[in-house]
């Protein structure tokens, strides 16, 4: 991801035909936070959310885990599904920012619907959190998983 960014971000973007001219295109601008953003985030939570140590590192630093129903390790593809549900509202305010032409490049930028949508589905998901009895924000509620708390002895407890 850093090598990507640097190689769009630094003096020799223009060598490789990256020139401000071409952020101006939404499809380019798409695929740079795509492929130097977007991307390793899911795969970090993809991988770290399914691997055996159940998270994240920040997850675990906080002593936490995703777990299914049953508090086991979720797989790979349960692990998928969760965090395109997760990140979600990021990609759709990416979309509400980035077209019809990147906010950046505008004169006079205004909000846009997707960004709504975008922020609108994250408070969604806040309040979800804090609705339901378990903790459970509704995308993990659809997939059958959970966040919790891992406890002294190693057994788990939901949050």
């Amino acid at each position: 991801m850093l090598i990507i960014q640097w190689a769009i971000l630094s003096n020799i973007r223009e060598s490789i035909g990256i020139t401000n001219e071409w952020f101006e295109n939404s499809w380019n601008m798409e695929l740079y936070v795509l492929a130097s953003i977007s991307l390793p985030v899911w795969l970090y939570f993809t991988y770290f959310d399914s691997n055996r140590a159940k998270g994240t590192i920040g997850k675990r630093i906080m002593k936490l885990s995703v777990v299914n129903k049953e508090n086991e390790k979720i797989n790979l593809g349960k692990s998928f599904k969760r965090t395109i549900l997760k990140l979600s509202p990021w990609e759709i305010a990416h979309m509400g920012i980035i077209f019809p032409v990147p906010m950046y490049f505008e004169d006079e930028p205004t909000i846009r619907l997707f960004t709504i949508v975008g922020i609108l589905l994250f408070a969604i998901y806040v309040i979800s959190i804090l609705a339901n009895t378990n903790r459970q924000s509704i995308y993990d509620q659809l997939i059958g998983t959970k966040v919790s708390e891992k406890k002294e002895n190693y057994t788990q407890q939901s949050v």
